[in-house]
């Protein structure tokens, strides 16, 4: 399909084909026919020697090779083509059956459609309509509309089409030849163009009264949005009608009936009123593909289904018959269900299953015995055509292996044709939500907080339903309630769309489910479209991938959804150019390719010329850097740089003009900088392409091209995060996050955005040896290294707190695994960020069978140093834990947005996103708990996180699996203050047992102990003692940690404060409800001690009187910190609030010693009777000296 129109013209033979760019303007002799343009050259395309019926008649007839087409003659059968699932069989014919134009320095492939008639004798009438769709969308934005095209700089169809010009200044940039640098200027944003092109004139010209206004155009070429205003919109909309009906005679569709049915003499009759059943015989299966005769034994249909609307009536008939070599037959198959009863959406599906041979020749599983069928492929066909009449065959039946004959399958003929006609709305009652009782108004708000409906219980669905009169108060509730509609039969249908049409119009947000698979009415996905015609154009952009995969679950090709793409690609530029490269990448879908490969032919329709013109070289870019990707990919070490600088001198060769790049229209490169492309040393081996910027003021363009990997997942990871960026903006949280491009090119292929002045972890820790994953200096240095003065790296600190904050928040809500330290990377200003995401979803990586991704996001000692300042525990990480809270319960708030965003790409075939996978996004987003409770639960992940070694033993794995190294780095000699003396194996013998035998607290003039070690060694039948003091344990502690950087040592034992000082703050969160106190104790900073030690603080509360403490309650103790974080609820219950205006909170900080009593370090009283227990109250409250209990 398509191919005539030249979708991608890189992909099929050509004779001289031009370089990018070249020949869409040169006229010569013979060429008088042919216009610059390949589209327009078909719009000049006129078969004036038969007319077109007749043609149809014989090409329906004959095939390219002269041979009969089988079942042409049939006309009440379908021809059912299966897709198969075996890749080796899954490429597509090319450059068959094509004449050839041709004209000076000029040629354009055209086939001639014969190859395509045979597939499409039923499917030419929705095609057509298609095509009629298309010219109301292209005319609906006329170059003489003001409303659409009003002349000004920031016009309908640029970026943020919304902006208000009248309050904007866009600053211009003009590249004259013979200037060395371009004009500069700035002007308003409802200023007209002809200003700029007056203004520009001005700086080359004297006199403008000389110069014809009329011969400039404007480009603007350095906008997010690229606006291709050439002298006006005309000459994109020239002679569509034209184009339209050369496009339907070339496949033998009459111009004068396009989109019309064949005339019928038979009356018509509703569907709701016929009584037959649905039956239907499939006759045979012609060009069986050898392989799979040799390789299975049986051939069958298995089962066949008749799928309808939810709730699904899917009903099975399973015949097994034998294929005998190339032939299959069977019997006629009857559904015990009234065509009266099948909704408009009905789809019927046949697939083909085989039982494998296990003694066949080449067979892959030979020496296996399978025990069941193995599927081989399916097809479907709604049983309504696109004008709802019955058992008309739909377009994407086309078939996706050029050797495999369609399938005829007979329906039986009756005297009338069968038409659908849709139902008129009723009128819904609505009724009040707040007159039902208190215990029914629970029930309903606890199903409206549920994230998704795949959550609805089956009673939740009955009593939503029984309900649904009451619920149009709480709109977003639409989805879950049409998604509990127990019946979707002609009957059920007038309430659903008078609901539909009473509704409040959702957000676009909440409309966008109704796009999902299990919502296949067509009038329910129309209002849903109708909706989100209130998307913006930024936001549009943000969700088109979900756009792009919903278009499977539609019925028929002219769908509102895909009207709604292509307007709004004729809109936006941006919008175009995002769904463009969408739609190529889905050409390869198996099953859905073919209906892509129309879409994408109706957005080259609509888009123009000059857009059409920038797609190809980026096409062609694309094309030629891959062929050089793969070569450099094939080749071995040594000659990879050789291939690489060969090919990309030949692509520098072959480029003439400057290009765009997928990744984003805004940025254009005038040639590659071939001394500066480069691989990377990793499996795919992924090039690092370098482009000089065609902006001379710019930067050079450095990218990522990979072949032998499929983008698609790491597209949709950073989709989910800047989606959670944006709400995160919403809200007022700046996490400062790095959100770079990815896009999919191709089947396992594709481009990613190089972030400038950034490096990987990996490569700063090695500069610290081999070890440098354990030393908590690397990536505080090397911020230092960039960042000279103090205020700088302040700055760069802050950043990187912000944004390790939203990294560990996005990592942990979609489980992205495989996290070494080459996938972590952070820039000289201090912002870290996340790449490569091939694993995600909770999908870990193994080594072995060991599991690499233990912790629940990574968080290391080093990162805990920036974000401290130092070793030491500060207030910066309590900022760095509210950080995360706060975006974490931010994020959690809009569950079920990601929810539906991750439904709605399940059909796109990511090996690891499946509605299993969904279930692991809702349980790291702890949608049941409350904001307290979800905050407490992210505070221990940051505890488990930062105390788990496991990431900084996969960091020394990938360090040992990417250096090479001749040894350990020495380290200084480990020599004890307190302990002169050598000891050795040799004159000591070995140490058998070493235990604190005692201890004794000694006066100097202060407290002090001192312990008595007693030590057993081989050969001694009699314990030596010695006496040691805590300082001295330090000091061996520290010494063991030099020699021994690997070995995790036990925990230090502080030394003992003295009491007297106290100093600090801490931070409570105080709130009352269901007769229960909440004391959440969150944060402590600035502790005090009397030797300035680091203490183990912990928090203990009491509720005043209490004079046999039974209202004690004790936070855990956190180790070696002035600055603990907490985030800990003690809850006291059946407490009225009269007792607790009677009572008063005492909580006192101790610090917990092991050989010792417990350190007093400050306490705090409040009377609750101050407090309005109403709301809830955050308070930082100031520790004082008072009595502990």
């Amino acid at each position: 399909m398509f191919d005539w129109l030249d979708l991608d013209p890189l992909s099929k033979p050509r004779l001289e084909a031009p370089s990018p760019g070249e020949g869409g303007e040169r006229e010569g002799p013979g060429a008088v026919t042919i216009a610059g343009d390949p589209w327009e050259q078909v719009l000049q395309r006129q078969d004036d020697t038969q007319p077109a019926s007749a043609t149809a008649r014989q090409r329906a007839t004959t095939q390219p090779n002269g041979k009969v087409t089988s079942g042409a003659s049939v006309t009440r059968s379908l021809s059912l083509n299966l897709r198969s699932t075996n890749s080796q069989l899954s490429h597509r014919a090319s450059g068959h059956g094509t004449k050839t134009s041709q004209g000076e320095n000029r040629s354009c492939s055209v086939p001639t459609g014969a190859s395509c008639l045979d597939q499409m004798d039923s499917q030419n009438h929705e095609v057509a309509a298609f095509c009629q769709e298309i010219t109301k969308i292209r005319s609906a934005c006329p170059h003489n509309n003001h409303s659409t095209n009003p002349g000004y700089i920031l016009s309908p169809i640029m970026l943020h089409w919304d902006t208000n010009g009248e309050s904007t200044s866009v600053k211009v940039s003009i590249e004259i030849e013979g200037f060395q640098q371009p004009v500069t200027f700035t002007c308003d944003g409802d200023s007209h163009v002809e200003l700029i092109i007056m203004q520009a004139l001005c700086w080359v010209h004297d006199d403008l009264n000389q110069v014809n206004m009329d011969s400039y155009i404007l480009k603007v070429c350095s906008v997010p949005a690229v606006s291709a205003l050439e002298g006006s919109l005309g000459e994109l909309t020239v002679a569509v009608n034209e184009l339209l009906q050369q496009y339907l005679s070339s496949f033998s569709c009459s111009p004068g009936s396009a989109g019309a049915l064949p005339t019928s003499a038979k009356p018509t009759r509703e569907a709701r009123a016929t009584k037959e059943h649905l039956q239907f015989t499939l006759f045979a299966a012609h060009r069986i593909p050898p392989a799979w005769i040799s390789s299975f034994v049986t051939l069958s249909p298995l089962p066949t289904k008749l799928t309808c609307e939810a709730p699904q009536v899917v009903l099975n008939t399973t015949r097994r018959t034998v294929l005998p070599m190339m032939l299959i037959s069977f019997s006629r198959i009857s559904f015990p269900i009234p065509i009266a009863q099948l909704p408009l959406e009905s789809m019927l599906s046949l697939g083909l299953y085989g039982i494998l041979n296990p003694s066949a020749a080449g067979s892959p599983d030979s020496n296996k015995q399978r025990k069941g069928p193995e599927y081989l492929g399916q097809v479907s066909v709604p049983l309504f055509s696109f004008n709802r009449f019955c058992f008309q065959a739909d377009f994407s039946l086309f078939p996706s292996l050029p050797h495999l004959h369609p399938s005829p399958v007979d329906f039986p003929s009756f005297a009338f044709d069968v038409v659908y006609c849709p139902p008129q709305p009723s009128r819904v009652v609505e009724l009040d939500f707040d007159t039902l009782d208190t215990e029914t108004q629970k029930q309903l708000l606890d199903v409206f907080a549920k994230d998704s409906a795949f959550e609805l219980s089956k009673t939740d669905k009955e009593h939503l339903w029984d309900k649904r009169q009451y619920c149009f108060s709480h709109k977003n509730s639409l989805p879950k309630i049409l998604a509990s509609v127990p019946s979707w039969d002609w009957d059920s249908l007038p309430e659903i769309y008078s609901l539909l049409q009473q509704w409040i119009p959702l957000c676009p947000v909440y409309a966008l489910e109704l796009l999902d698979s299990k919502f296949a009415d067509q009038e329910v996905r129309s209002v849903a479209v109708n909706w989100l015609e209130a998307v913006t154009d930024d936001k549009l952009v943000d969700y088109l991938p979900q756009f792009v995969q919903a278009v499977k679950y539609e019925c028929y090709l002219s769908s509102a959804l895909v009207r709604f793409l292509l307007s709004r690609a004729l809109g936006s530029i941006l919008v175009a150019h995002h769904l463009y490269w969408l739609l190529k990448d889905s050409l390869h879908n198996p099953h859905f390719g073919v209906r892509y490969e129309l879409i994408l032919g109706g957005l080259l329709c609509v888009c123009g010329r000059a857009l059409r013109e920038e797609f190809e070289k980026q096409s062609w870019l694309v094309q030629k850097v891959g062929m050089v990707a793969e070569k450099v990919r094939l080749a071995s070490g040594s000659a990879r740089q050789v291939t690489l600088q060969e090919g990309m001198e030949g692509v520098q060769c072959s480029l003439k003009h400057k290009f765009r790049l997928p990744l984003n229209p805004s940025l254009v490169a005038k040639e590659l900088n071939v001394k500066a492309c480069s691989f990377f040393n990793s499996n795919a081996v992924p090039l690092k392409v370098a482009l000089v910027n065609a902006d001379p003021l710019g930067d050079e363009i450095n990218v990522m091209f990979k072949v032998g990997e499929d983008l698609r997942q790491d597209m949709l990871a950073l989709q989910m995060i800047k989606i959670m960026d944006k709400i995160w903006l919403q809200e007022g949280l700046d996490l400062r996050m790095v959100i770079f491009k990815c896009i999919s090119t191709g089947k396992d292929q594709g481009m990613v955005e190089l972030v400038p002045a950034s490096e990987t972890l990996r490569k700063i820790q090695v500069e610290y040896g081999v070890t440098g994953s354990f030393k908590d200096k690397p990536l505080a240095e090397w911020l230092r290294k960039y960042n000279a003065t103090e205020e700088e790296y302040e700055k760069a600190s802050e950043n990187f707190i912000y944004s390790c904050a939203g990294c560990c928040v996005a990592t942990y809500v979609l489980g992205i695994c495989d996290r070494h330290n080459d996938n972590i990377m952070l820039r000289s200003t201090g912002h870290m960020f996340h790449i490569d995401f091939g694993k995600f979803l909770g999908h870990a990586q193994m080594f072995g069978s060991f599991k690499r991704d233990r912790a629940p996001f990574v968080l290391t000692s080093d990162m805990a140093y920036v974000i401290n300042g130092g070793e030491k525990p500060t207030s910066r990480f309590q900022l760095f834990v509210d950080l995360c809270c706060q975006s974490y319960n931010l994020i959690r708030k809009h569950a079920s947005h990601f929810l539906n965003l991750l439904s709605l790409m399940l059909s796109s075939g990511l090996p690891e996103l499946t509605i299993q996978d969904l279930k692991y996004v809702q349980d790291a987003l702890q949608t049941q708990t409350t904001d307290a409770e979800a905050t407490i639960f992210f505070t221990r992940l940051i505890e488990s996180s930062l105390g788990s070694m496991a990431t900084k033993f996969n960091f020394l794995i990938h360090n040992l699996a990417q250096l090479r190294f001749s040894g350990l780095p020495s380290t200084e000699q480990a020599i004890l203050s307190f302990s002169p003396k050598t000891y050795s194996l040799k004159q000591d013998s070995r140490i058998k047992e070493v235990t604190i035998f005692t201890y004794q607290k000694r006066y100097n003039p202060d407290k002090y102990y001192i312990y008595v070690v007693r030590v057993l060694r081989d050969g001694q039948m009699d314990s030596t003692f010695i006496f040691r003091t805590f300082d001295e344990f330090q000091e061996l502690h520290n010494k063991l940690g030099l020699l021994f950087p690997l070995w995790k040592l036990p925990g230090d034992v502080p030394p003992s404060p003295g009491a007297g000082q106290v100093g600090g703050e801490v931070k409570l969160s105080i709130s009352y409800r269901n007769n229960t106190l909440f004391i959440m104790v969150m944060h402590i900073r600035d502790l005090v001690t009397e030797d300035g030690a680091d203490p183990s603080p912990y928090v203990k509360t009491y509720l005043l009187p209490d004079p046999h403490k039974v209202t004690k309650h004790k936070t855990k103790v956190s180790r070696k910190t002035r600055n603990p974080t907490y985030n800990e609820m003690l809850v006291y219950s059946s407490y009225s609030k009269e007792t607790l205006q009677q009572r008063e909170l005492q909580l006192s900080v101790l610090s917990a010693e092991s050989l010792r009593e417990n350190v007093y370090l400050g306490c705090v009283t409040l009377d609750l009777k101050d407090f309005d227990l109403s709301k809830e109250t955050v308070n930082w409250y100031k520790l004082t000296a008072a009595p502990v209990l």
